[in-house]
């Protein structure tokens, strides 16, 4: 009799046990995200805030800390510190810098380090500083109109802050930013170049759909794909295509 009872329970226990996994699955569960051509599963906790990436805004709207950033200023350093020597000890410092930033990077967006690593110290330097420049941002609010990243970035504020540091001067204005720059295809797309669709504008990060943005208010600037279905409109431009 007790063993009949033992077996009851258990079978009551197996069923809920089934109840509760199928619910985490539907409520908590990874949900596939585009990537490339394939789908990734990615934990909700990162979902839940933007593609890939953790949560960079306080509920204040104050950027969190973040190593991608941090990383990001040592390696605008050392890029500074390359172009005012000629020593070559220092600009192995600044290339060992560039791959810990392309690292976390990789690692955040699922692509290829090596690809991405290739991507970056095939561009220009002055590709490579935008590309710094716009990640030592992450984080930062966003405000309409604004290129000033104490303040906040808009899209086109955001493009026209890390190429200004690069010493090219871009209008306020996303589709001015396009036809100001030389319009390439995708295949010709260099990291650090501009993308953009009508009404908004990004810096390409060489491989993939992966990009630096700053898309709305309560996600403020952060790494994210292109967003081929909502507009097919996706064009690419060189502010600097002569460096």
């Amino acid at each position: 009799m007790k063993r009949g009872l033992g077996s009851r329970r258990a079978a009551r226990f197996g069923v809920v046990g089934a109840v509760l996994a199928c619910a985490c699955a539907l409520g908590f569960g990874a949900s596939p995200v585009h990537a490339g051509r394939g789908a990734v599963i990615v934990p909700p906790s990162v979902v839940h805030t933007s593609w890939r990436s953790p949560e960079m805004m306080t509920k204040d709207a104050q950027p969190r800390h973040d190593v991608l950033r941090d990383r990001a200023f040592e390696a605008l350093e050392a890029y500074e510190n390359t172009v005012a020597s000629k020593d070559p000890r220092v600009a192995d410092r600044y290339q060992r810098a560039l791959a810990s930033v392309v690292s976390i990077v990789a690692a955040r967006t699922f692509v290829s380090r090596s690809e991405m690593l290739a991507a970056w110290q095939s561009t220009s330097s002055r590709h490579q500083k935008a590309i710094l420049v716009g990640l030592t941002t992450l984080g930062a609010g966003y405000l309409f109109g604004s290129d000033n990243p104490k303040k906040g970035l808009d899209c086109s504020g955001l493009v026209a802050y890390a190429w200004a540091k690069s010493g090219v001067s871009l209008p306020m204005k996303s589709d001015r930013q396009i036809d100001q720059s030389r319009e390439v295809s995708r295949a010709e797309a260099r990291a650090g170049v501009i993308v953009g669709y009508p009404g908004h504008t990004m810096i390409y990060l060489g491989v993939g759909d992966i990009l630096l943005h700053s898309a709305r208010p309560n996600l403020g600037v952060r790494v994210g794909p292109i967003n081929w279905r909502e507009s097919p409109n996706v064009r690419f431009a060189d502010p600097a295509p002569e460096s």
